[in-house]
């Protein structure tokens, strides 16, 4: 055992009183000569590459499948599509291949809203043991809430906003044409609308992260509730592919609804 007295010492100004110092003693030197066990350290970065591995490819394993299952039914899912149009319109195939084409289409979207539930687990999996336990919570609260915000905001598009825009578009030349309507053209439309949709309906999962950065506050966001209310319309009336002003307004009622609501969760975090 080393002698106390050649044991080298360092002293630091102690936090209480300054005039005040404590000694403690340095930890032994690591001998520069002696064998390094460099398994033992790149074990652990190894350990995580390969469950990132693993995870990723059971995720992408899900996508596939649930894409082929989503392929698989397609034509009736197409079918449930159509529930949206009014009765008097016509789909036709105007070229070879558009029946597919949509097809894939659905089954892209089909598929990845059903794994993406398995995708967030893994993520949610490998991410959180890193975070505190109030990450953890903010993390995989915002996640959830943010899926069934956007879930919520496809029905929502699927029950009124899309049937609203199909109306005014059909009923607007029916007087000097029949409505024909090409599958591929009217999938991409009401994919297109109810995505953008379900994105809009992310608002207060979007303000409450903001809200942990300081960027927003709930004082804030009721002091310039006026300015909200405009930049929401403004919004809607660029998202909402039609001019009439019935679909604008259910877009954008329902944007300012939920801009309200979000202030509750942000005032209850104490941001």
């Amino acid at each position: 055992m080393d002698d106390p007295a050649n044991v080298p010492q360092y002293f630091e100004r102690s936090g209480t009183d300054p005039g005040m110092t404590v000694s403690a003693s340095l930890p032994e030197v690591i001998d520069p000569d002696s064998p390094t066990n460099w398994a033992a350290l790149t074990m652990p970065m190894v350990d995580h590459i390969a469950e990132l591995r693993n995870r990723i490819l059971i995720s992408a394993g899900t996508l596939a499948l649930t894409l082929c299952l989503g392929f698989f039914y397609a034509l009736p899912l197409i079918q449930v599509f159509q529930g949206m149009a009014p009765s008097s319109i016509r789909f036709v195939q105007l070229a070879p291949g558009e029946v597919l084409i949509a097809s894939l289409r659905v089954s892209f979207y089909v598929g990845f809203a059903l794994a993406l539930p398995v995708i967030l687990y893994h993520l949610l999996r490998f991410v959180l043991p890193g975070l505190t336990d109030r990450e953890k919570g903010m993390v995989s609260g915002s996640i959830i809430g943010g899926t069934l915000l956007f879930l919520a905001g496809l029905v929502f598009a699927y029950y009124f906003v899309v049937p609203s825009a199909l109306g005014f578009l059909v009923d607007y030349g029916q007087s000097v044409a029949q409505t024909q309507l090409s599958i591929e053209s009217y999938i991409g439309f009401c994919s297109g609308l109810l995505f953008m949709t379900g994105l809009m309906f992310e608002l207060p999962m979007v303000l409450f992260l903001l809200s942990f950065t300081g960027l927003v506050t709930s004082e804030k966001l009721i002091r310039e509730w006026r300015w909200a209310i405009v930049l929401i319309f403004i919004v809607s009336a660029i998202v909402t592919p039609t001019q009439d002003p019935f679909s604008m307004s259910l877009v954008g009622l329902a944007m300012v609804a939920l801009y309200a609501l979000s202030i509750l969760p942000i005032k209850w975090a104490g941001r």
